[in-house]
């Protein structure tokens, strides 16, 4: 391919399982440039090159950290979810948080006219009620799709050395001689290997594929348990597995969190969702001429990496990393289905107008131009904001957190905001990297508990009063 005439990819999750696998790819070909992002990327390597490969730090939850990291990119490769927390505290549903990230993503991808986006997903089953965690991949599916040119790639359980749905698998059998199986564990799916990923991903790169959702998975179908029983027969341990059709999800969820010790906040989703069956819809499949998949026992064998907590210290190691003492930072979201008409700047207005009737006669909330205090008891001010107003649009109304009681005076780039989403017909109330000036463990009791409170009654008001 002609250096002049390459296309510049951008490579979200460039440290993940998925993502650094397909870095490898890419800088073995050298076919296109790489933008790749982190959000862990330390700040003095930035904008460092090697070969095709430029690194650029991404927080994915700061729309600007967004738009200039996907500026000159013609491909947008989406791999991000937000079932591990990102900040210290987080308040909402993870599916708004996903929703949030993807919009993020959409935007700066309207602004920069990016040509085509690939989003890797799980395979979505028809005519059934989603799990939270499959849900939630269809509505960023369908977030990332506003423009037209979205190719989602479904897959059901990718097999590969540190995937976590896979070494989940591992480490239950390395752990346990006795398995017991719930009914999730005798549901259908078909495994796919990492290779055949990237290669599905490279193909609809480089052919003219049509956008739409394709379906991918490899040549065998298997229940979860007959994955496990093949897990241990390549692994030459004797395991012993029970059918217990009385394991409730919640049972079926601590249980597997507290044996693999991985975070809830990655077991909790990835558990519901398994009730689903997750098999390719025939009409659905996106092969790659001549290309052969992998089997499930090859793939296997290929995929056991000799060290099995490597992969868990990471988890632990990073989830630790965000509960140091200068990362004590929140972050909020709150949904509302209110109509689109209404945008992000009439959601502020009416927040604060709202708030201190139902806050009376402790909270007042002064508006004066670009700059809003919220007062304790009359004139002690708590929080204070102003507008973002090169960062404000009609439909994305920001203010930055610059001061009060209630905030550090190192607020680094605390902000309220009020968005539109009209992918989702719905709008997000988002409070981001505010760092409370209480202690930690009274914050969380008393203010968290308050503001969350406040948000769900407002919430309630303003669905009522808009949608009757």
């Amino acid at each position: 391919m002609d250096k002049a005439k390459k296309l510049t990819i951008c490579l979200t999750g460039a440290t993940g399982f998925i993502g650094s696998n397909l870095l490898t790819h890419f800088e073995k070909n050298n076919d296109f440039n790489i933008v790749a992002l982190s959000r862990k990327l330390p700040p003095r390597l930035s904008g460092a090159k090697k070969g095709n490969v430029e690194w650029r730090r991404c927080n994915a939850f700061s729309h600007l950290d967004v738009e200039k990291a996907t500026e000159g990119c013609d491909i947008l490769i989406y791999l991000i979810h937000s079932m591990l927390p990102s900040t210290s505290f987080t308040q909402g549903h993870f599916k708004d948080f996903d929703l949030y990230l993807a919009d993020n993503f959409m935007r700066a991808a309207k602004k920069h006219k990016i040509k085509k986006i690939i989003y890797l997903t799980g395979i979505i089953p028809h005519n059934e009620e989603l799990s939270d965690h499959l849900s939630s991949r269809l509505e960023v599916e369908k977030a990332l799709g506003e423009m037209n040119n979205l190719i989602a790639l479904r897959a059901s359980i990718v097999i590969g050395k540190n995937g976590s749905s896979f070494k989940i698998i591992e480490r239950l059998i390395k752990r346990l001689p006795i398995l017991v199986c719930p009914a999730w564990t005798r549901t259908k799916t078909q495994p796919i290997h990492l290779n055949d990923v990237i290669a599905s991903i490279d193909y609809v790169i480089k052919d003219n594929i049509a956008p739409g959702a394709y379906d991918i998975g490899g040549p065998d179908i298997l229940t979860y348990k007959e994955m496990m029983m093949l897990c241990a027969k390549v692994l030459d341990k004797k395991r012993y597995f029970f059918n217990v059709p009385l394991l409730t999800p919640t049972l079926s969820k601590l249980w597997v969190s507290n044996i693999t010790m991985v975070s809830k906040d990655l077991i909790y989703p990835l558990v519901e969702s398994l009730k689903h069956s997750m098999v390719v819809h025939p009409k659905k499949e996106l092969t790659i001429p001549g290309h052969e998949y992998k089997h499930y026992i090859p793939a296997l064998k290929e995929s056991f990496t000799g060290e099995e907590d490597g992969w868990f210290r990471e988890v632990i190691d990073y989830t630790s990393q965000i509960s140091m003492k200068w990362l004590k930072n929140v972050t909020y979201i709150q949904r509302i289905h209110i109509p689109l008409h209404h945008s992000g700047k009439f959601l502020a207005e009416e927040y604060f107008k709202w708030l201190p009737r139902f806050m009376r006669p402790f909270i007042n909330v002064k508006v004066f131009d670009d700059k809003v205090q919220f007062c304790l008891f009359g004139n002690l001010r708590i929080l204070k904001l102003k507008l973002a107003k090169n960062r404000s649009t009609e439909d994305r109304w920001v203010y930055y957190i610059t001061g009060g009681l209630l905030a550090k005076k190192r607020t680094l780039s605390g902000r309220l905001e009020f968005r539109n989403v009209p992918a989702r017909n719905c709008h997000l109330i988002i409070l981001i990297d505010y760092r409370p000036s209480m202690p930690w463990f009274i914050y969380k009791f008393t203010q968290a508990k308050i503001h969350h409170f406040a948000m769900m009654r407002f919430q309630k008001y303003l669905e009522k009063k808009y949608r009757s």
